[in-house]
């Protein structure tokens, strides 16, 4: 239920923007606990530095102290040089260790200054009793370093120097603390927004997934029904080639019959009328003038026939009426027309779309080509049987063939009705290669012989 839920608000219009929204946020939280962790940061080591210095400062002041008490005891050069060198480290250390204190604490100014003040008096009377006791004043210099109003400036120091490294101590943990929430922020932000991104890429590869297999399903679906629709027009294709040839069939027979018995007749009546006795010469030349157009109407009644349904595919088999079509063809187009056949098998129907295959190039080399020489081959390689017709004429574009011109499409239709393939090459100035691949008769139907 909370799947279907989120899948449901997932393909809303609006869920992008509100990603990218949230990306913003999130982005934005965390570059702003980053600038505070990193401003934290500093001032932590700036306070870190800070007490450092006041601690060295006071460890000077203190050294500084003991060095000049030793060298009243007992005016010895090297506490003096002791002294010295202590001086000199409070004089770098102090002055970094009060601006870093005042800079991080700009409300406790007056105690710094106070503090400030403090380190002063004291180094005055640190020199005071190193001077007199470089003078021979040894006496007066150890009464005011017994005295008690140094031992209560020293305690005050010591007091006021405690208390501004405490209020440093405490800015320090304020700031640890301050660190360590910022820090808690930019991982809870972090992980909030890896946790949304993975459920986001989630959702999107889901609908990836899903998307691509109803395009793969709607792919096979399409190729399915492509295969169907090509089948079907294949089927289509084929039985129109059929009928057509059967209904050139029908026809060749019946003007073979028909119309030959009447031509056959009439040729029969004008013989008899030629044997009438006494026949005026005038009647017999006009008797022969109709002899002559007879024969002529007979003759164009086969060619017709030959051309509806060659009846020497039917009689003699593939082979010669090739060669019978190529001879005619070369003599029509007055070139050569050079053949290359080799014994194939075939079944009768596709014996006739290779002869058909012949007889189409051959009238479009007539019409178009202006060729030269054409080549025919015809050759059989395992279950395929190869039919090439080749002219060295003026070619053409195949993709710009002109509307209403029908012979290369009905040459593939022809060559798919049977399972076969048709193609086409050419190009404008170099000729025309037209070339099928077409099946072989299986072993048990009947072969065409040579």
């Amino acid at each position: 239920m909370i799947k279907s839920s989120i899948e449901r608000v997932a393909r809303t219009r609006w869920v992008m923007p509100l990603i990218v929204a949230l990306a913003i946020v999130v982005m934005a939280i965390n570059e702003s606990s980053y600038q505070h962790s990193n401003n934290t940061l500093r001032q932590g080591i700036a306070l870190t530095d800070a007490r450092m210095q006041a601690a060295r400062t006071l460890q000077a002041l203190t050294d500084a102290e003991t060095a000049a008490r030793a060298f009243i005891a007992s005016g010895n050069e090297g506490d003096l040089a002791n002294y010295r060198t202590a001086m000199r480290d409070m004089a770098v250390a102090r002055p970094g260790a009060f601006e870093w204190l005042i800079a991080l604490d700009p409300q406790r100014k007056a105690s710094i200054d106070k503090v400030r003040e403090r380190v002063v008096e004291r180094n005055a009377m640190l020199a005071l009793w190193v001077e007199m006791t470089e003078k021979g004043q040894n006496t007066q210099a150890q009464v005011l370093a017994s005295g008690d109003h140094g031992r209560q400036l020293y305690a005050d120091l010591r007091q006021e120097f405690d208390g501004v490294l405490e209020r440093a101590g405490a800015v320090q943990a304020r700031a640890r603390i301050s660190l360590h929430d910022a820090l808690l922020v930019n991982r809870v932000a972090l992980h909030g927004l890896v946790l949304v991104s993975l459920l986001a890429l989630s959702l999107f590869m889901r609908q990836i997934r899903e998307s691509d297999q109803r395009k793969a399903e709607e792919n096979e679906r399409l190729a399915k029904q492509v295969a169907v629709r090509t089948s079907a027009l294949r089927h289509l294709a084929g039985h129109h080639v059929n009928a057509r040839e059967d209904e050139r069939g029908r026809v060749a027979r019946e003007l073979h019959d028909e119309m030959g018995g009447l031509l056959t007749a009439m040729k029969l009546e004008l013989a008899r009328l030629r044997r009438v006795p006494d026949l005026p010469e005038t009647a017999k030349e006009r008797l022969a003038g109709l002899e002559q157009r007879v024969n002529e109407s007979i003759a164009v009644k086969r060619r017709i026939i030959e051309h509806l349904r060659p009846s020497s595919l039917d009689q003699l088999g593939l082979i010669p009426a090739l060669e019978m079509l190529c001879q005619e063809a070369a003599g029509r187009l007055g070139i050569p027309v050079h053949t290359e056949f080799s014994p194939v098998t075939l079944c009768k129907d596709t014996e006739l779309t290779a002869y058909r295959l012949v007889q189409e190039s051959l009238t479009n080399v007539q019409k178009y080509a202006q060729a030269r020489e054409v080549w025919v081959r015809l050759a059989q390689s395992g279950d395929a049987v190869h039919l090439s017709v080749r002219d060295d004429g003026r070619g053409f574009d195949i993709e710009d063939v002109p509307a209403g011109h029908h012979g290369l499409l009905g040459m593939n239709v022809r060559v798919e009705s049977h399972a076969g393939q048709l193609r086409i090459t050419s190009a404008p100035g170099q000729g025309t290669l037209i070339e099928a691949r077409l099946p072989a008769a299986p072993a048990t139907e009947p072969a065409v012989s040579a």
